[in-house]
């Protein structure tokens, strides 16, 4: 099967000129998956596993490759240009916004919501743990069970969460909600 080489997204220039400039701010070569993966990024809010980045933008970029895809977002990982989030399972997942705010992770479908790190202050971090660890972040991880999944009397404890298949995005001020559920490619 011949393929074409991969390319970004004709945005009109100026996207892709912004995407370079922040690879190579990074220190990063600019290639043109790294680009069709940050694009991917900016503009998926869904907290992707490498798999399901890889899934959505094969159709567009054949020559692309999952092993790509995962060398792609660890070299960003390092460079601060993507964040590591835990999900459910031990597969990588990434968050492209790197504006400071905090996730809330429904325990019964696995959606994960930005909640604005405004919404919530806390005190300052302190500069040094014991043991001469070093901080350099703090990220905040709420626990819940979002409005989709909530049936009356399910939150008291030790009662299990609604397990129901079709639940509406919930989208409440201050918080953003996204699609991600545990079905990755």
């Amino acid at each position: 099967m011949d393929s074409e080489p991969l390319r970004p997204a004709d945005d009109g220039g100026s996207a892709a000129r912004q995407r370079a400039e922040k690879l190579q701010a990074a220190g990063l070569k600019v290639t043109a998956p790294r680009l069709a993966v940050m694009e991917y990024l900016e503009s998926n809010s869904t907290h992707p596993s490498a798999e399901r980045v890889f899934a959505d933008l094969r159709e567009r970029h054949p020559s692309l490759s999952l092993s790509t895809v995962y060398k792609t977002l660890e070299a960003f990982l390092r460079a601060g240009v993507c964040r590591r989030i835990a999900g459910e399972g031990t597969r990588l997942r990434v968050d492209g916004t790197l504006h400071p705010h905090d996730h809330a992770v429904c325990r019964s479908c696995g959606r994960i919501f930005d909640v604005a790190a405004a919404l919530y202050p806390r005190s300052r971090p302190p500069a040094q743990l014991p043991g001469g660890l070093a901080v350099t972040g703090v990220r905040v991880e709420y626990d819940v069970i979002c409005s989709a999944c909530a049936t009356p009397g399910h939150l008291a404890i030790g009662v299990a969460p609604h397990k129901g298949k079709n639940r509406p995005d919930a989208v409440r001020a201050g918080v953003r909600t996204t699609n991600s559920t545990n079905k990755e490619a």
